[in-house]
């Protein structure tokens, strides 16, 4: 095959995230028959049929951006995930090495060739997802995420570790959250410029704000996002804090739960509505348009 001199070479956009990324509750809008609802907040992938996905994938925010430029998507096909379980999967699937199987969850590879891609968009999800090291006062090394902190009876020994260690958790969480979570980030997106991709990012959790922001290489290419006249730094205030606090925000069509404009019963679903899938597309295109 001998392509024309002039044929465009059209080449893929991949988008790292979790559930706000993958498109969670979006089918919601399909008004399929077959659609069912699980508990609130709950995700049950038994409950969802290939209609349903396909709806999803075609609303989703990733899809809206590459039909803009008339080009594809690459998404991890899981919903969820966390920042450094995005960085892993992607790291991997550039790595133009072919794998059977991804070690967390055995989880199918993408294999990409760094060529065929022109862009990658990391949306940061909850810092607490990510892992973290420390030993216990029996000696024992421990190696969870920080949420589980927050659990039985990882709570108790972590109290117990900050107290023996004299460690101040306020502190402790804003150094893990700059110099792990967001670090590991950069350095992987400093990889990905490296093989010739171009890269964005863009926070669903506000707390990561500051941090980028104090980092020109990250503000260089952080995307915020313009709605009725204000300027939003995350998806988090974009969505509104209540989003986080189980009651209606100052956007409220921009949440699945508050999004009375397209449900007289809203589905119990925090993740961001059809709208705000729109709204993220309109900024990222902005964005991404500028180099593009």
């Amino acid at each position: 095959m001998i392509r024309k001199s002039n044929a465009e070479v059209s080449k893929g956009i991949i988008f790292a995230g979790c559930s706000f990324t993958w498109g969670q509750g979006l089918y919601y809008y399909s008004n399929l028959p077959t659609l069912q609802e699980p508990p609130p907040d709950k995700f049950d992938p038994s409950m969802l049929r290939r209609s349903h996905i396909k709806f999803m994938e075609a609303h989703r925010y990733p899809r809206l951006v590459t039909n803009h430029f008339d080009t594809y998507e690459y998404v991890f096909h899981n919903n969820g995930g966390s920042n450094e379980g995005a960085v892993n999967y992607w790291r991997q699937s550039l790595s133009q090495q072919f794998h059977e199987s991804f070690d967390e969850g055995k989880v199918l590879i993408q294999n990409l060739d760094q060529s065929d891609v022109s862009f990658l968009v990391f949306q940061l999800t909850q810092w607490q997802r990510d892992v973290f090291t420390f030993t216990s006062s029996d000696g024992n090394t421990h190696t969870i995420p920080f949420n589980k902190t927050w659990q039985e009876p990882w709570n108790k020994i972590w109290a117990e570790h900050c107290g023996s260690n004299n460690i101040d958790p306020s502190q402790w969480m804003d150094n893990f959250i700059e110099t792990k979570v967001l670090k590991n980030v950069k350095d992987f997106l400093q990889e990905v410029e490296d093989k010739g991709i171009r890269t964005a990012i863009f926070t669903w959790p506000n707390e990561f704000v500051k941090y980028i922001l104090k980092d020109k290489w990250l503000a260089d290419r952080f995307i915020t996002f313009d709605y009725k006249n204000n300027n939003f730094t995350s998806i988090e205030k974009l969505m509104g804090e209540g989003v986080m606090h189980n009651r209606p925000s100052a956007n409220p069509e921009l949440t699945i739960k508050w999004d009375e404009e397209n449900f007289n019963v809203t589905p119990k679903d925090h993740h961001p509505s059809l709208k705000c899938h729109k709204v993220m597309a309109e900024n990222i295109i902005q964005f991404l348009g500028k180099s593009l």
